[in-house]
């Protein structure tokens, strides 16, 4: 996947998006791969994925970061009608609902910063 220039096979007119949610997933790094994938597949488009720490086996060292497992943060953004959809089978693939294993969450963006241009 390195070095190969991602092309979206749906686009979008600018009159066809409605609102926009951004979806954040926070996954173990080993899976980072995976979740590109799936966010491409399930019609998101990826603004940033970077690396972190903090998914920690223990609730109770999770403010101090103690004992955490190495993850990354994806950031993208979905049209509001796909980010449930999105959000729904990347948890479900990835298992996200299983302790320790990550998060997944929307945030309404819509017509932040010219978001749209992302699905032209």
């Amino acid at each position: 996947m390195l070095g190969k220039k991602k092309t979206h096979t749906k686009h979008f007119q600018l009159k066809s998006i409605n609102d926009l949610d951004m979806c954040v997933f926070i996954v173990k790094r080993k899976f980072e791969g995976d979740l590109r994938a799936l966010i491409e597949e399930y019609d998101g488009r990826i603004l940033s994925v970077v690396p972190a720490s903090g998914i920690s086996h223990s609730s109770m060292f999770e403010a101090i970061s103690s004992i955490s497992e190495p993850c990354s943060v994806a950031f993208c953004t979905a049209r509001s009608e796909d980010s449930k959809k999105l959000i729904y089978k990347v948890s479900e693939e990835l298992e996200l609902y299983k302790p320790n294993n990550g998060k997944a969450f929307k945030i309404d963006i819509t017509g932040y910063l010219g978001a749209k241009a992302l699905f032209l």
